[in-house]
């Protein structure tokens, strides 16, 4: 990103992302600045002080974001790079190919898997390195969000608005959108980002262990089947396979919203568990 781009962009990331449209981001900056904070207090030693050497500080919080704040900049200099923030599998088929839904390798869990190499390589620049970890901490946030890895003809949801109840307002956007911002804001009740991660750790931690084996593409595979079964799932016959999409904002039940709220937390702290454990592992390397 150039050296300029090094030095402001801790400042910047914030007005950054604030102007940037919603639709373009996955889990909304909340969500993923969350899993970020949620994995930094659960790095080594080790990796802390590698991170440490390769970004000049350890914030996880902030280089979670980097990818949607410098979206539109990225695609210039990685054509493609747009289509790294999910696998679009469709939900439809029974076995869909990677070649399918991923054209070229430009989907998050082809991307995980190279940046991840790119961390590990001795030759690799530091310059390198320093976009691979902002790759691994965002793209590790996107594939727990349901409709990242998962498609209806609809873009991963963007192309189905919907109306809910959350907190005692009404809300009408795209379900993707109602994923990425509008079901984690009614997961908690603090605004404050670091203590939700702190709840998270505390509340999870018998169960991460578990989360943290396994591969990318079996993390994968597990948030699209949530996507099958609940986001797109819980939304009964009016838009089963074969059906064709409302013509109005479709409404969502009370049932529906509370399954949704209620799997946010457990999504952002297996994405925060699985960010520390990657980069634990490279950075024990």
């Amino acid at each position: 990103m150039g050296k300029y781009l090094q030095r402001w962009w801790g400042a910047a990331a914030l007005a950054l992302v604030l102007a940037a449209p919603m639709a373009a981001q996955a889990w909304g900056e909340k969500g993923h600045r969350v899993t970020g904070l949620l994995a930094e207090g659960l790095l080594s030693a080790q990796a802390r002080a590698g991170i440490k050497a390769l970004m000049g500080k350890v914030d996880l919080g902030t280089e979670a974001i980097y990818l949607d704040v410098f979206k539109n900049a990225l695609e210039q200099t990685n054509p493609g790079s747009r289509q790294w923030h999910y696998d679009d599998q469709p939900i439809c088929e029974a076995a869909p190919k990677l070649e399918q839904y991923c054209q070229g390798g430009h989907c998050a869990s082809v991307q995980l898997r190279r940046h991840y190499r790119v961390l590990i390589d001795a030759h690799s620049s530091a310059q390198a390195k320093r976009m691979a970890l902002r790759v691994l901490v965002h793209l590790v946030g996107d594939i727990h969000q349901p409709l990242h890895t998962a498609d209806h003809d609809d873009a991963g949801g963007n192309g189905l608005r919907v109306r809910y109840l959350l907190r005692g307002q009404w809300r009408e956007e795209k379900l993707h959108a109602a994923w990425d911002s509008g079901f984690v804001a009614g997961a908690f009740d603090t605004p404050d980002e670091r203590k939700i991660a702190a709840q998270l750790r505390t509340r999870f931690a018998a169960a991460m262990p578990a989360w943290q084996t396994g591969q990318i593409n079996a993390w994968v595979a597990e948030s699209h089947q949530l996507a099958k079964q609940l986001a797109y799932g819980g939304l009964g016959e009016a838009y089963a396979c074969g059906a064709e999409p409302p013509a109005q904002a479709l409404k969502l039940d009370d049932a529906y919203v509370s399954q949704a709220t209620a799997a946010v937390p457990e999504q952002l702290a297996k994405a925060g568990a699985r960010m520390a454990y990657l980069l634990n592992r490279a950075f024990a390397k």
